[in-house]
Order: structure tokens, then C-alpha cells, then sequence
């Protein structure tokens, strides 16, 4: 019985127990379940909480299938495709490939990186706002999403964000960049402080080009630009900067540069400023402007400069003339001009040629350059006219004439050494005027005017000389500057104040045979007017060969009246033909025509060339002389021995006679090589088969020696004078009425003492 209460005693136990064990189960069960609550609660809510999240962020979020199907998204890319809500996007997109992306292959790229790497970072792709179909950029991230226990692909998810502006800005950058590269100068931004201390914020590609300066160098330390700005123009470039800076007004400025391997430049620079407080930042522009200085320079030196020697011209001459008064006024101190006139300078240019006129001036400059001073000017103001300005001639007009004197000396000396021009050996001279002034003269062409009054004082006294201005010679500027306008005036009206008159030419005999003319000037005013005076102002000023046509015209019209009286008829007439005539084009038809208006015979007429004009085998030479000898008309060599290669001369070119300069049949009788030498030409002559006439026969015993030595024809004082047209015809019937006879009564005492 115990055993069996015990065993019912033992089942009760195991019931309650189980109860008890149920009773806790159901009590587990319960809170176990109400924490899944809790759990599934605040997961949800959790969930919630990052949806919202998501929803809240500026870049669109999506989830994808691996089909490309959209399966979320949130606000942001809701937004960015144009739409208004989730449910709208997901209903609309339905091929993200051909839908979304403006090239469709990039879905295939990007899912080729997503499957190889499982991952796609900040792929940059064009796409098409869904709704509106406006072309934006994003940039895309996304990661593949895997089962856990089997590593399946399930999905895939990312952000979307939009970076069209950015992309516009880099675009825009980029363009910038290439413009800059393009733009010829160099845009440039510095900030400068207060101490002057610059720092550069930019500088654009093309400063290299224009500076040869790396930019980056130049950020790094912006002084060595300024090492390449030369010295002497830094101190201006430094005072440019401040006065604008001071003034808070835009900057210019224009200077050289020399880059690191030495070409020269010309920069222009350009900026404008921007105050920060104590500091400034300018904005600018940098340009090479070199070509535009060059071309400046070459209107400048059209403009101010001789384009033959390139020394200053006449308006550039003038400019510094009005300086130098203004500095003598200033500082009471004296200055001196020189004005240097080249002598025979038109001879040498019509005989030879305007080729070597040219290289005598440009060598004339050369050595003008070298006899004046460093501070002084040489200009070239006319044909053959130059100018020496010496600004600073001292304290007095004693020092600044002991300067201008030994200046003028050099300068005589320079130019009487020989010119070598090709075949060509020239020896030369110059006159020279020389002014002292003081700065009370207000006008540089009343200076110029004394200068060339001395200069003409100079030329008068022999040439080859140097004259100072004197106040008492303005009397002669002044009437010479009349007989200019009267001589103009007279030529204008056909030279019905010049006049002929006739030195005659006898034979052996005593008969004369021939006459030269020679030309006067009947003014009304002055009298008689020997062709020294007013000749070389037709030459001067251009009216040598009207001066020339109207002396043929009378000398032709003379010879035409002699023809008509039997005791004059037969006569030659010997007229001389300047340079200036002889080389005009239009001097044989006119003269041929001259001929024949009058009804001359040319042989009747004989033109006498200077050396001068024949030194050269010109061709104009050549050919107007053959002109000539087609007409009939004789020619003569004048004054045969005073210049260089007389035999040239003759052996080349056509002439009938020679006259034997006058200088040395004045010496025959004290020198023995003048006798000699008027021997040779006499010799020389009839070998030649010319004629010889000896010109300024003075003396019984010169007649005699030219006598016995072959010469032909005689001219000079011993038989007459130049006399007016009816003195001369006077004089013809007079003299050819004598029966011939010996010239000379004392022939034998004569011929002895030769």
C-alpha cells in the first residue's frame, strides 16, 4: 500500500509538474512572442526611418532587378527623371538602355563592370530627363546584391547624382583653355601689396609665348620679369605702375623686353585695378608689340630720316633746331650751326649718273657723322646741303666758335680725300657757313637762313672754305634772294634782259674765224651782270635749262644776221652747254629745231663740254653727243687738262677740237712743265686729227710759244674783249679788212725768252 500511495503520490507530482513545465512554456512563448513583436516593430519602424532617410537625400537611390527593371526608387531620382511621384517613375521607365541613356551602349558597359567587379563607381554618362527628354549628366555608383547562403544574384542598387553644371564648367574651362592658347597676348592677375611685393594668381598659356618665360616659373617668382625689362626702362615701368595705382585708374604702358635668349622686344601691357583693402589686384593684358613698333619706326624714319643716308631730314632738323634755342634760352648758354654745301655736286651727278650722286652722298654722310661730335646733329636738308647742329657750344661765342671752326676744319679735310665709287676716283670739296647763337633767335629758319648766308660767303671767297656769319653780309642775302626772283622773272618772260656778247677766236693770221658766246645780264636796276652771279642760282634753283635754251636760241639767232652780211658770213659760234642742259632729254630736238626755224647750218655752231660733263662714258653722254654730231653741230673738249683722263676723253668720244685751259697758258712763260705739257696736247691733238685753240692769250711771247708749237687758233685779251653783238661785228670788219701780216712785230725777242 505504500507502495501504491507512494506511486500515486509520485504521479500527482509528475502532473503538477507538468502543468508547472506548461505553464512556463506558455509564459516563455508569450514574451518570446511579444519581443518578435517588439522586434518586428521596431525593424519596421527602423525600415520606415531609412526609407525616409532615402527619400530625404539630394542623390536619387534606386534598386534595380538584374533584368533592368526599376523596382525602387526614391524623391531625388523621382525628381531628377521629371516626375512626381515613385509609383509614377516605376509605371513610365520600362528600358532603362534605350530609354534612359543618350548612347544606349553605356547600359552595357555599365553592367559589364557591375557583373565582372560586383561594383561601379562614379560612372559619368549623358541621360535623358525620363519625362521632359532634356539631356542632363550624371554620375552613377552601384553594388550587386547577393544571397547570403547561396551567393545568387538578386538585385543590384545605387545612387544617381547630377553633375550637368559640372560638366558645363569643365566644358567652359576647357574652351577657355583653348582660347587661351589661341589669343596672341597673355592675360595675367597679380595682387600687389603694400610694400610693392606681388604674388601671381594667374597667367594665361600664351605668356610663355610672348615673355619665353615657363608660367609656372613665373607664378613661382614674378621678379624675373622684370630682370628681362631692360634697365634703363625699368625706373619708368616701376613709376607707370604707381601712378596708376596712386590714381586708381586703369594701367598702360608700352616698353621693351629681352627675353633669356636675347631677341628684343616691344611689350604692351594693359590692366585694371581692383582695390581689396590695402592691396590691389590687377586684371590685364600683355601683347607683343613688336612688328607695330617696327612699322612705327619705319613711318618715323619715312617721316623724320633721309631714306639715302638715313640721317635726319629737314622737318626732324627743325624740330631739334626749336629744342636747342628753347635750351640755350634756358640755361644761357651758346650753340653753333654748320652748313655744309657739297661743291660741284651737280656736275658730278648729271655727268655720272644719279647712281654714283647717290654713293657720294651716302659716303658724305658717313664722314660728316665722323667729324661731328657724340651729342651732335647731322641732317641732310637738301640735295647736296647737310647740317651740323652742335647743342652744346659752351658758355661765350668765342668757345662756341673755336668748336664750330675746328668742326668745319674736319670736316674740309674729311671731304677733300678722294671718293673711290667703282671705276670712279672723285676729289671733292665743300663750303661751309658757319652761326653762333644764343636762344634769343625765336625762329630756326632765320638761324638757317645766316648759316647759309656764311655758307655762300664761303663759296664766294674760292670754295673749299669755311666762312662765319657776319651780320654786314645779310645785305647780300637780300639782294641776292632779289636777283633770284628777278632772274625768275626774266626767264619767265623769255630773257628779254639777257644778252650775248662775243670774245673772237682768230687764226695764225690775226683773221678772226669764229666767236664764243658769252652770256650778260642787262639789268635794269644793276647794270651789267656778269653770268658768276646769276648763273649758279638757275642751277640752284632749277631754271638752268630754260636759262640754256634761251642762249642757243640767241646765239643761233646771231649766227642766222651774220649769214646775211658778207664780211660776217662763214663765222662759227661757240656756245658752252651747261650740265644740266646737256643731259635734258628735250635739249637736241629743241636745238634742232632752233636750227631750223633760223635756217643754220649745225656746222656753223660749235657746243663746248666741260670735262665735268664728259668724265664718264655714259651712256646719256655718249648718245647726246652723237645727237649732236647728226645735227652737224661741232663739239669742243673746254678747258682740256684741268680734270682726270683728258685722253679717255678724247679717244671715245666725238669731238673736233680741244680748248687749252687758260690756266696754263698763263704759266708758260715762268714754268717749264706747263710748256711741256701744252707740247703734249698740241702733239697729242694732231695726232688725233683735232683742232686746238688756246683760251686767256694774253702776252706776245704766250702767242709765240703756241705759234711754234702747231697751235691753230688763238682767244683772249691780247686780240679783244667780249663785246656786244655790233661792237663784235665792228670788230670783225675791222679786222679781217688788214691785210694778213705777221702776228707779232717782236716774234724773234719773244720766241728767245720762251
Amino acid at each position: 500500500m505504500n507502495t501504491t500511495i507512494s506511486a500515486i503520490t509520485g504521479l500527482a507530482a509528475s502532473h503538477q509538474w507538468l502543468v508547472t513545465a506548461n505553464v512556463i512554456l506558455s509564459v516563455l512563448l508569450a514574451l518570446w512572442m511579444l519581443r518578435y513583436r517588439r522586434l518586428y516593430y521596431s525593424a519596421r519602424a527602423e525600415s520606415e526611418q531609412i526609407g525616409e532617410a532615402i527619400d530625404t537625400l539630394s542623390e536619387g537611390v534606386y534598386r534595380s532587378s538584374l533584368d533592368g527593371r526599376q523596382i525602387r526608387a526614391n524623391q531625388a531620382l523621382v525628381k531628377l527623371n521629371g516626375y512626381g511621384s515613385e509609383a509614377e517613375l516605376l509605371a513610365s521607365v520600362n528600358d532603362i538602355a534605350k530609354e534612359w541613356y543618350v548612347d544606349p551602349t553605356r547600359r552595357d558597359d555599365f553592367r559589364t563592370i557591375l557583373n565582372r567587379d560586383g561594383v561601379v563607381k562614379d560612372f559619368v554618362s549623358e541621360i535623358y530627363r525620363h519625362k521632359t527628354r532634356e539631356r542632363i549628366w550624371i554620375t552613377e555608383s552601384a553594388r550587386l546584391v547577393r544571397d547570403k547562403r547561396t551567393n545568387k544574384a538578386l538585385f543590384y542598387e545605387g545612387s544617381v547624382r547630377e553633375i550637368t553644371e559640372t560638366v558645363e564648367r569643365l566644358r567652359l574651362e576647357e574652351q577657355f583653355r583653348k582660347l587661351m592658347r589661341e589669343v596672341p597676348g597673355a592675360l595675367f592677375q597679380y595682387s600687389m601689396k603694400p610694400d610693392r611685393s606681388i604674388v601671381v594668381t594667374y597667367l594665361s598659356p600664351g605668356y610663355e609665348r610672348v615673355t619665353g618665360i615657363p608660367v609656372a616659373e613665373a607664378i613661382e617668382n614674378p621678379d624675373i620679369f622684370m630682370a628681362c625689362v631692360p634697365e634703363a626702362d625699368r625706373e619708368a615701368y616701376r613709376q607707370s605702375l604707381g601712378d596708376a595705382w596712386g590714381r586708381q585708374s586703369p594701367w598702360e604702358i608700352e616698353h621693351r623686353f629681352v627675353t633669356r635668349g636675347g631677341d628684343h622686344k616691344w611689350l604692351r601691357v594693359s590692366a585694371t585695378p581692383e582695390f581689396r583693402g590695402s592691396e590691389v589686384v590687377w586684371h590685364g593684358y600683355m601683347s607683343d608689340i613688336s612688328q607695330r613698333k617696327k612699322s612705327d619706326l619705319e613711318v618715323e624714319k619715312l617721316a623724320y630720316y633721309d631714306a639715302l643716308t638715313e640721317l635726319p631730314n629737314r622737318r626732324l632738323f627743325f624740330e631739334e633746331m626749336t629744342n636747342a634755342i628753347a635750351a640755350c634760352r634756358k640755361e644761357n648758354q651758346r650753340a653753333a650751326l654748320l652748313f655744309v654745301d657739297l661743291d660741284n655736286f651737280k656736275t658730278l651727278n648729271d655727268t655720272q649718273g644719279h647712281d654714283v650722286g647717290d654713293q657720294y652722298l651716302v659716303e658724305v654722310a658717313r664722314r660728316l657723322r665722323d667729324c661731328a661730335g657724340e651729342n651732335d646733329t647731322v641732317a641732310r636738308i637738301g640735295g647736296d646741303e647737310f647740317v651740323v647742329l652742335i647743342e652744346h657750344g659752351g658758355g661765350d661765342d668765342a668757345t662756341a666758335a673755336r668748336q664750330a671752326i675746328n668742326t668745319a676744319n674736319r670736316i674740309n679735310s674729311a671731304l677733300r680725300q678722294r671718293f673711290e665709287m667703282g671705276d670712279l676716283s672723285y676729289r671733292s670739296s665743300a663750303s661751309v657757313g658757319v652761326v653762333i647763337f644764343d636762344g634769343q633767335e625765336e625762329k630756326a629758319d632765320e638761324i638757317l637762313k645766316r648759316a647759309d648766308i656764311a655758307m655762300y660767303e664761303a663759296k664766294a671767297s674760292g670754295r673749299d672754305s669755311l666762312a662765319i656769319f657776319d651780320p654786314a653780309s645779310l645785305n647780300k642775302a637780300t639782294e641776292r634772294y632779289r636777283l633770284l626772283a628777278d632772274l625768275r622773272a626774266t626767264i619767265a618772260r623769255g630773257g628779254d634782259e639777257l644778252e650775248l656778247h662775243f670774245q673772237p677766236l682768230v687764226d695764225a693770221g690775226g683773221q678772226v674765224t669764229a666767236a664764243e658766246a658769252l652770256l650778260r645780264w642787262n639789268h635794269p636796276e644793276l647794270g651789267i651782270v656778269l653770268p658768276a652771279r646769276f648763273v649758279p642760282l638757275a642751277d640752284q634753283f632749277g631754271m638752268a635749262s630754260e636759262l640754256a635754251m634761251i642762249v642757243f636760241e640767241k646765239g643761233i639767232s646771231s649766227l642766222a644776221g651774220w649769214a646775211g652780211d658778207s664780211q660776217l658770213a662763214g663765222l662759227r659760234l661757240a656756245i658752252n652747254a651747261s650740265a644740266h642742259a646737256f643731259t635734258n632729254e628735250r635739249f637736241v630736238p629743241e636745238l634742232g629745231q632752233l636750227l631750223k626755224a633760223h635756217g643754220v647750218p649745225g656746222s656753223m655752231l660749235t657746243i663746248e663740254i666741260t670735262e665735268h660733263v664728259a668724265s664718264r662714258n655714259n651712256q646719256v653722254v655718249a648718245r647726246r653727243m652723237h645727237e649732236l654730231k647728226a645735227l652737224g653741230i661741232r663739239l669742243s673738249l673746254d678747258d682740256f687738262g684741268s680734270g682726270n683722263s683728258s685722253l679717255n676723253h678724247l679717244k671715245r668720244l666725238p669731238f673736233d677740237e680741244v680748248k687749252i685751259d687758260g690756266s696754263f697758258v698763263a704759266d708758260i712763260e715762268g714754268k717749264d712743265s706747263d710748256r711741256a705739257l701744252i707740247r703734249t696736247i698740241l702733239g697729242m691733238t694732231r695726232t688725233l686729227g683735232l683742232s686746238a685753240v688756246a683760251e686767256q692769250v694774253e702776252t706776245a711771247s704766250q702767242e709765240q710759244f703756241l705759234k711754234d708749237n702747231g697751235c691753230e687758233a688763238y682767244q683772249g685779251w691780247r686780240y679783244a674783249k667780249a663785246m656786244p653783238d655790233a661792237d663784235f661785228k665792228a670788230h670783225v670788219r675791222k679786222t679781217n679788212n688788214r691785210p694778213a701780216a705777221p702776228l707779232l712785230a717782236d716774234a724773234g725777242r719773244e720766241a728767245q725768252s720762251a
